[in-house]
C-alpha cells in the first residue's frame, strides 16, 4: 500500500493532474491484479524512446518488462503520468496501456487508452496510439474495427521507422486473417519479412506464409502474380500437392530456375516437402472394421453403417442392394460383378472392444491385402491411431479422436459429432443477431460434452451464456429447471414477499427474466418435445429456441411434433432435403431394412458418405476450402485431416421441419 498512499499524496501536491475517477477505479484494479500476480508473458512491447529528462526513472521501468513484469511496470508508469503534465502525462499513460496489453490486462488497457488525448502530441504518438488501438480490437475479436485504425495511420509511416512498419504489418496480417482473408494475410506477412530480425522470426513467418497459402483454392493459387509473393503462392502450390505428374524435387528445381532470388530458406523448402501430401491411389480392397457383435453396445449402430455403405456401394456398382447380415463373419472378399476398369474387393471384420483389439485387427486387415480401411467406430480405437507416427494404409476412422498436435498423414475421420453441432448452433445463433443466451442440457456426460462445446464456442464469439441449467432426461416434467433458467421462480417470490407484507392477495402475472435473447436447447426428439410447450407455459412463447440434429426424430411426424413449431435446428441434407442418389438409397435401405430405417437413419448417411468420400480424399486434400456434396453434410477437410460437416437449417412449421431459405442456409 506504500507506493498507492505516496501516489496519493503526490496528486494532492499537484492538483493540475488530478486523476480522473476512472483512473482512480483502473489503479485499484491494477493493484488487485498486482496481488494475484496472474498475468500471461507475450513478447514485450516495441521500445519508446523518452522524450523528456526522466531516464533515469523510465530505465528501471524497461528493465521491468525486460523481465516480463508487465503490470508492475505498468502501475509505475500510470504514477509516473499522475504527476505530469502534458505531454508526458499523456505520454506514460500511453506506455502503461501497451503493457497492460502486453501483460493480458485488456479490459483496463482499453480503459486507460480511452483516458488519453494525445490528437496535438505529433504523429508518432498517433500511431502507437493507433497500433494499440487495433492490437486490442483484434483480441476483443472486432477485425473490421482494427482494419479502420490500422487504414488511418498508412500515409503516415516514415521509412525509418522500423519498429512501427513490423508492428503495423503483423497487425494487419492477423486482421485479414480473422476477416477470413488468408490471400491479404499472406501479402503482409511477405512485406513484414524483410523488418525481421530474428532468425528464428523469420523461420515462423515463412512456415505461416506457407501454411495459410496451402488453404488457398488451386484456381487462387493460380491466378496471381510471377513476382515474390506469386513465387510464394506457387511453392504452397508445390506444397499442396496441386501437382503431382512430377516428383516433388523436380517441381523444387523448376521453381527455383522460375524464382532464383525468393527468399524461402532451405529449411522452410525441406518442411514444406516433408508435408506434402502422397495421392492416395484408388482402392482395390478395402476392410470394413465395425464392432458388429451382437454382444457389443454400438453392435445395432455398426450394423447402420455398414448397411449405408453396402448401399452406396451396390449402387455405384449398379448391382441390387441385399441384405449383408449373412457378411458379419464373412472371410472371402466381395467382388464387385460390374465391368470398371478396376473393381473394388470388400472384407468385414470385427472391431473388438478395446483399442489393441482394434491394433490386431488393423495389422490383420493390412496383411490380407486391404489397400483401404473404414473403421473403426469407438473412440478409444480413434484415439490410439491419432497416437501413431504413421499408417502403411490410409484409414477413414468413424468417429473423431482428440485433437493430436502431429496425427498420421494417412488417417482421415469422419463422424457425426454433437460437439461440431453445438458449435454450428453457437455459429447460427451469432450469425442471426443473438448475443445472450440461456443454456438447458440434459444431466448427462453427452449433455455436458454438448454445453461445453456450445459454451466454448459462444464465449469465443463474445456472447453471454446468462443462465445455464440442467434436467434429469428420464422425467416427463422439466418444469423446476425451466423456472430457475427463465427466473419466473424469483418473480414467485417476489409475489409472497409482497404478500407477507401487506398481508393481502394481490393479482400477479409471473414474468421471465428478460435478458436473454435465445435459448440453446440440448435434446434428444423426447425431451425437446416436452421441454419446448413447457418454455411456452412459462412466459417464453417468442424467445428462439436453436438446437442441434438430435431434437428431431429424422422422420416427419406433423402430429409426435405438433409442439415443436418455432424451434430452429441443424441436420443433415439425407433427413431434411436428401439429393436424387440419397432419395434412391434411402428407399433401397427401407426396403431391405425395414426395422432400421428409421431408428438409425443417419447412421445410414455415415455409412454412404464413408464410401462415397473415398474418391473425394485427394480433391479435399488439395484444396482445403473445396466441398464434396454427402449426404452427411457439406464436407471439407480440414488441416488435421478432420472431415467437417456444414449442415442445413430448418424451422418446425405446424409439426413439419422447413428448410431455411438459400441465403438463411
Amino acid at each position: 500500500m506504500t507506493n498507492l498512499t505516496q501516489a496519493h499524496r503526490s496528486r494532492h501536491r499537484n492538483p493540475s493532474r488530478c486523476p480522473t475517477p476512472r483512473i482512480r477505479v483502473l489503479l485499484a484494479a491494477l493493484f488487485t491484479a498486482l496481488l494475484a500476480s496472474c498475468a500471461s508473458k507475450p513478447p514485450p512491447a516495441p521500445e519508446v524512446t523518452p522524450s523528456t529528462e526522466d531516464t533515469a526513472q523510465i530505465q528501471p521501468l524497461e528493465k521491468m518488462v525486460q523481465q516480463g513484469r508487465y503490470l508492475d511496470a505498468a502501475l509505475a508508469y500510470s504514477r509516473l503520468a499522475n504527476n505530469a503534465e502534458s505531454p508526458q502525462h499523456e505520454m506514460y499513460s500511453l506506455r502503461a496501456a501497451e503493457l497492460l496489453k502486453d501483460g493480458n490486462y485488456v479490459p483496463q488497457s482499453f480503459q486507460l487508452l480511452s483516458e488519453i488525448q494525445g490528437a496535438d502530441l505529433g504523429p508518432k504518438f498517433h500511431i502507437r496510439r493507433a497500433l494499440l488501438t487495433a492490437d486490442i480490437a483484434l483480441t476483443r475479436q472486432r477485425p473490421n474495427e482494427a482494419l479502420d485504425v490500422l487504414n488511418s495511420i498508412t500515409l503516415q509511416l516514415a521509412e525509418d521507422e522500423r519498429d512501427f512498419r513490423r508492428r503495423y504489418h503483423q497487425l494487419r496480417a492477423r486482421t485479414f486473417e480473422q476477416l477470413g482473408n488468408p490471400l491479404e494475410s499472406t501479402r503482409e506477412r511477405v512485406l513484414l519479412e524483410p523488418l525481421l530480425d530474428e532468425p528464428a522470426a523469420v523461420q515462423a513467418n515463412q512456415v505461416t506464409i506457407l501454411d495459410t497459402l496451402q488453404r488457398l483454392t488451386p484456381q487462387a493459387l493460380d491466378d496471381l502474380a510471377a513476382d515474390e509473393f506469386g513465387g510464394w503462392l506457387a511453392l504452397a502450390a508445390i506444397g499442396k500437392g496441386a501437382d503431382d505428374s512430377l516428383p516433388a524435387d523436380e517441381l523444387i528445381a523448376r521453381w527455383r530456375a522460375h524464382y532464383p532470388l525468393h527468399p524461402a530458406s532451405e529449411e522452410t523448402i525441406t518442411r514444406l516437402l516433408a508435408g506434402r501430401p502422397q495421392p492416395l491411389r484408388q482402392p482395390e480392397q478395402i476392410a470394413l472394421i465395425l464392432p458388429l457383435n451382437p454382444q457389443d453396445r454400438y453392435a445395432k449402430a455398426a450394423e447402420a453403417v455398414r448397411n449405408g455403405f453396402f448401399s452406396a456401394y451396390y449402387a455405384q456398382t449398379a448391382r441390387p442392394a441385399a441384405n449383408t447380415d449373412a457378411m458379419i463373419d464373412n472371410e472371402a472378399p466381395l467382388e464387385s460383378t460390374n465391368t470398371a476398369p478396376a473393381p473394388i474387393r470388400l472384407r468385414i471384420y470385427e472391431e473388438g472392444h478395446t483399442a489393441e483389439a482394434f491394433d490386431a485387427v488393423y495389422q490383420q486387415a493390412v496383411a490380407d491385402g486391404a489397400d483401404f480401411i473404414i473403421g473403426p467406430l469407438g473412440k478409444d480405437a480413434v484415439n490410439q491411431l491419432t497416437a501413431r507416427e504413421s499408417l502403411p494404409v490410409p484409414v477413414l476412422a468413424l468417429n473423431y479422436g482428440e485433437m493430436s498436435e502431429a496425427p498420421p498423414r494417412n488417417l482421415f475421420q469422419l463422424g457425426l459429432s454433437p460437439e461440431q453441432e453445438a458449435r454450428e448452433v453457437a455459429e447460427r445463433a451469432w450469425r442471426d443477431g443473438h448475443r445472450r443466451a440461456a443454456v438447458i442440457t440434459p444431466s448427462t456426460p453427452w449433455g455436458d460434452r454438448v454445453a461445453k462445446a456450445f459454451n466454448e464456442r459462444w464465449l469465443k464469439r463474445n456472447g453471454h451464456v446468462v443462465e445455464v441449467q440442467h434436467y434429469d432426461p428420464q422425467k416427463n416434467d422439466y418444469s423446476l429447471p425451466i423456472r430457475r433458467l427463465l427466473n419466473v421462480d424469483e418473480s414467485q417470490a417476489r409475489r409472497k414477499s409482497v404478500h407477507r407484507i401487506i398481508g393481502k392477495k394481490v393479482e400477479f402475472i409471473p414474468r421471465r427474466r428478460q435478458d436473454i435473447d435465445f435459448i440453446f436447447m440440448a435434446a434428444f426428439s423426447r425431451q425437446a418435445r416436452v421441454i419446448r410447450p413447457q418454455l411456452r407455459f412459462h412466459h417464453a412463447p417468442k424467445v428462439p429456441v436453436y438446437t442441434t440434429s438430435h431434437a428431431f426424430s429424422g422422420s416427419v411426424d406433423a402430429q409426435m411434433d405438433r409442439d415443436m413449431d418455432g424451434v430452429i435446428f441443424a441436420d443433415m441434407p439425407w433427413t431434411l432435403a436428401p439429393d436424387e442418389i440419397g432419395q434412391r438409397l434411402k428407399a433401397d435401405i427401407a426396403r431391405v431394412w425395414p426395422g432400421a430405417a428409421k431408428r438409425y437413419t443417419r447412421l445410414h448417411a455415415l455409412g454412404v458418405d464413408a464410401y462415397r468420400v473415398i474418391d473425394q480424399l485427394n480433391t479435399l486434400r488439395r484444396n482445403r476450402s473445396g466441398h464434396f456434396a454427402g449426404e452427411t453434410g457439406e464436407l471439407s477437410l480440414d488441416m488435421a485431416n478432420r472431415l467437417q460437416r456444414r449442415l442445413l437449417w430448418a424451422r418446425f412449421q405446424r409439426g413439419v421441419p422447413q428448410l431455411l431459405d438459400t441465403a438463411e442456409n
